[in-house]
């Protein structure tokens, strides 16, 4: 890697060897780029269909449904085909109604059971949305050469087989790989920190402030963004973290108009004992489907594509 082809994942690892050199962090070198890579998408995605009034869970439930038109699909299989809880299908399914973009109606054989199906407005809109949700999709397609989709499709096609029994190579493009294997590396991560009291986004807001080193403060606008987070976004996980008495607001003092975030020292102590299982845990991901070399060649191509993502956004920021 020249010194000149680096992301902010690599920033993160260069953080962490300081902070922890006790812990070998590079797995998250491969888990950071996707779950980055998806944000950056997902982002676009969400700007894109504010417009139609629909969300990107929204719209992937009209989505499911316009695969299968012919055969209305009930609840529970929209949960599974979306791996999303049978109360947040529930609770989509309310709001498209709502907007009379899907409709539900009981099953001819079973009464008691409910089918979902498009609306002709579901229809149309799908349509009207999909062109634009499409290039945002493909936006990682666009970032790289048709050889290196092919090596990162295949790479991350192993890594999401091993996690989803259901995937199928031939419908999902680089992008949905990545954004399946996000869910699940976020899904997997929730596990780990419930173990410590915390959710995944709370642990973020620690180790900001833990790789910054003694005395572990830094300010709110560097912590958002280098989590891609609004204000807003950001003083809500502080305002839980600060309750939970992991770390502190105080006045700059060198400048008494901003504020700086510090890490408290039980904060210090739980981002010392999340962060070792959390990276165990993104470790075994790797191991089980892809050989060392494997795993060097897959962070290559992610650090390929998130640099183009970056050096896009750079102007956006200035």
């Amino acid at each position: 890697m020249t010194a000149n082809i680096r992301d902010h994942v690599d920033e993160i690892l260069d953080e962490w060897r300081r902070a922890y050199p006790n812990v070998d962090a590079s797995p998250i070198g491969i888990t950071g780029r996707v779950t980055r890579i998806a944000l950056y998408t997902e982002r676009d995605a969400d700007d894109h269909l504010e417009q139609y009034r629909l969300t990107p869970s929204g719209f992937e439930v009209l989505l499911a449904l316009r695969r299968s038109a012919a055969n209305p699909l009930s609840p529970t299989l929209l949960a599974r085909d979306l791996r999303m809880s049978s109360a947040g299908i529930t609770g989509l399914v309310d709001q498209l109604a709502a907007l009379g973009l899907v409709a539900r109606s009981p099953e001819a054989f079973d009464r008691r059971r409910v089918l979902v199906s498009l609306t002709r407005r579901g229809s149309q809109l799908v349509a009207t949305a999909g062109a634009g949700w499409r290039r945002n999709q493909d936006r990682v397609e666009r970032s790289i050469s048709a050889e290196t989709q092919r090596s990162l499709d295949q790479l991350l096609g192993r890594l999401v087989t091993s996690v989803d029994a259901g995937f199928n190579g031939s419908l999902d493009g680089t992008s949905r790989r990545l954004t399946r294997l996000a869910l699940h590396i976020n899904s997997e991560a929730e596990a780990v920190f419930s173990r410590f009291g915390l959710t995944h986004g709370g642990f973020q807001v620690l180790a900001s402030l833990f790789r910054a080193g003694p005395p572990y403060r830094r300010s709110p606008s560097r912590v958002a963004r280098g989590l891609m987070l609004s204000g807003a976004g950001l003083t809500g996980r502080m305002d839980q973290l600060e309750r939970s008495e992991l770390l502190v607001r105080n006045r700059d003092r060198d400048d008494r108009r901003a504020v700086v975030v510090e890490l408290t020292p039980a904060g210090r102590r739980l981002v010392r004992a999340a962060f070792p299982p959390f990276v165990g845990s993104h470790a075994q991901l790797l191991d089980r489907a892809l050989q060392p070399e494997q795993q060097s060649a897959l962070s290559a191509l992610l650090r390929a594509v998130l640099v183009q993502f970056e050096s896009a956004e750079a102007p956006r920021r200035a």
